[in-house]
């Protein structure tokens, strides 16, 4: 039974849904649509991944809109063929934002619901389409009782692509109230902008120097729901560029996001902060399913594995990843130069393997676990990108600020530009590149709307020995008694400043 559910297409497939729907003569209309399953661990989602149009006759157009019998068969038999999930979307010509059903739209949806999942395997999506603004509502049919089919509202319908545009459903997840904090921010993109960001629940995937920065602006700007993911404890080397830890975090063996968790209550402008840690690499099952319940993630890790992982969400689950890199030239203790690089992957944009991001022939060598053997590293040239680690908190503060307009830019479209390109910053000429192209030719990421969600024939997850070693360390280390004595009172104290 599906608890929570939304709905994602790319930006294509809704350009074709509104072409189709929002008529001139102002009049009803609908049309079929294949759906695929992504289920993460909390939410599943449906990803429209074609449409099923009407052929003259299929349906009776006279200010609202029927359809026949023989197009539902024609459809269901068209998803049962490509082994998806059967939707139908009707247009509400005058209708904004998100859109329920009226009682003859019930019933009609109602009437084929129990033939859809025989027929196809998977529940009926209903989706209605509010035409004045091309914003969606949606559900999903389930069997309550033998005979009884009830829609579970989705709680979002996403649109990712070179613009990335929620429609939420408001009972579901109701607009923040705005707070005295963030007079100065809501100046700058209006309340309802605010409203669409302030609800977007977003991953940060590594918690270190550039994703402490990105945690701490996305609490200041009024995030509500916020997920962290890394596995690893702060240690000393950390706290030349590791924003809000302390020496203290140190010595009581704190994990990273735990940090970042405490870090965003506290600098939250808005009200009701949700914040959710997961100990856990994105390439572990349980990290990857956690992950996949996020609206939008930002990548803040350096290693080719949970890249490849978080490439593969951006396009087989339509999560839009905002990802960077940082490169320092340093040699014989003289700085000659440093890089930074932002970007989103999304469907019609460059991928992370086509802009260079990882290596897929390192993969397999990270999943080996040879990029955790300090023999192997030794082996590589001085100039492998594996072992450019030098890194200082002023280009983290950089590098997490381009992420940040990435972000940003996608999301609100300044001047109705939602997509500038990839980033390529150059601290010693003080220029930056930009890469307005997709992905090269040939690309597996490029096109690959028929093998969304569930069904792609590709595993990037397994077991992480270098995570499980870091958890059980931390672990072992805790349940000694004056540690855990320590780590009582500091989160007395931590608790006490907060309030």
């Amino acid at each position: 039974m599906i608890a929570r559910f939304s709905v994602a297409m790319t930006t294509g497939v809704a350009q074709r849904l509104t072409g189709h729907l929002q008529r001139a003569d102002g009049q009803e209309d609908c049309t079929f649509v294949l759906w695929r399953p992504s289920t993460g661990s909390r939410r599943t989602t449906a990803l429209i991944v074609d449409l099923a149009l009407p052929q003259d006759g299929d349906r009776i157009v006279h200010g609202t809109v029927d359809f026949t019998s023989e197009y539902f068969l024609r459809a269901a038999g068209i998803a049962a063929e490509h082994g998806c999930g059967l939707g139908f979307i009707h247009a509400h010509p005058r209708g904004r934002r998100w859109q329920r059903l009226n009682d003859v739209d019930y019933a009609a949806e109602a009437s084929f619901a129990a033939q859809t999942i025989t027929l196809t395997g998977l529940p009926l999506v209903g989706m209605t389409f509010a035409a004045a603004d091309a914003r969606y509502g949606a559900r999903v049919w389930q069997r309550y009782a033998p005979g009884t089919y009830v829609p579970t509202e989705a709680e979002t319908v996403r649109v990712v692509g070179d613009r990335f545009t929620v429609t939420f459903n408001d009972t579901l997840i109701p607009p923040p109230q705005a707070t005295n904090r963030q007079v100065r921010t809501i100046s700058a993109w209006g309340q309802d902008a605010q409203n669409d960001l302030a609800r977007l629940h977003i991953g940060v995937v590594g918690t270190g120097s550039v994703g402490m920065l990105i945690v701490e602006a996305l609490a200041r700007t009024g995030l509500q729901h916020l997920s962290f993911f890394d596995f690893d404890a702060v240690e000393y080397l950390n706290l030349d560029r590791l924003l809000h830890a302390t020496g203290r975090d140190v010595r009581l063996h704190r994990a990273k996001v735990d940090i970042a968790a405490r870090a965003a209550r506290r600098s939250a402008s808005g009200a009701g902060i949700q914040v959710t840690t997961h100990e856990l690499s994105v390439v572990e099952p349980d990290g990857f399913a956690a992950v996949a319940d996020c609206d939008m993630l930002f990548s803040c890790v350096d290693r080719p594995w949970p890249r490849a992982a978080l490439n593969l969400l951006a396009y087989a689950h339509l999560i839009p990843v905002v990802d960077g890199g940082i490169s320092v030239d340093a040699r014989s203790g003289r700085l000659k130069g440093a890089e930074w690089r932002a970007h989103v992957a999304a469907p019609g944009r460059a991928c992370l393997e086509c802009l260079g991001q990882y290596d897929p022939a390192h993969v397999p060598v990270e999943r080996d676990g040879l990029l955790d053997d300090p023999a192997y590293i030794r082996g590589m040239s001085a100039d492998h990108p594996l072992r450019r680690k030098e890194n200082v908190f002023i280009f983290s503060t950089n590098a997490a600020a381009a992420q940040l307009n990435q972000f940003l830019t996608m999301v609100t479209a300044p001047s109705g530009i939602a997509d500038t390109g990839a980033h390529l910053y150059h601290l010693s000429t003080g220029t930056v590149d930009q890469r307005p192209e997709g992905c090269e030719a040939g690309c597996p990421y490029d096109g690959m709307l028929r093998a969304l969600g569930d069904d792609v024939p590709v595993t990037v997850t397994g077991q992480h020995p270098a995570a499980e070693r870091a958890r059980a360390a931390r672990a072992l280390a805790v349940r000694r008694l004056p540690l855990r004595v320590q780590r009582a009172v500091d989160d007395l104290l931590v608790r006490a400043l907060d309030r």
